[in-house]
């Protein structure tokens, strides 16, 4: 098994290995304050399951320091303003932008544990 197969979405706080395993992070990707492994693949050794989340990591870690990019593939690298996967990110982020303006949200009601007289 290549250890080092791994593609990071950085803004997701996700690297996928080659093999299917997904490693969610929040926060610093060199610092975490919550690591979230997904399900291994089943012939792995215990060993080699934490050499596995260990090199995801590390690889997190570095693309991190690498520049700030928001995706990062071990084997091409950043992804390019014209990489389809930039676009999508972009999209996102983009719509999560256009709702978090939007004027017309509803008006939540307050919780008050103050005592009515």
């Amino acid at each position: 098994m290549d250890f080092d197969a791994w593609e990071a979405d950085l803004a997701a706080g996700t690297a996928t290995h080659a093999s299917g395993f997904v490693l969610k992070i929040e926060g610093n990707p060199r610092n975490p304050s919550s690591v979230d492994p997904g399900k291994f693949p089943p012939d792995l050794s215990f060993a080699d399951q934490a050499r596995l989340l260990r090199c995801g990591m590390e690889f997190l870690a570095k693309a991190a320091s690498d520049n700030g990019a928001t995706h990062y593939s071990s084997k091409s690298g950043y992804a390019r303003e014209d990489d389809p996967r930039m676009a999508a990110i972009k999209a996102r982020e983009a719509e999560a932008k256009r709702y978090a303006e939007r004027t017309d949200k509803p008006k939540r009601s307050v919780l008050s544990l103050k005592k009515s007289s």
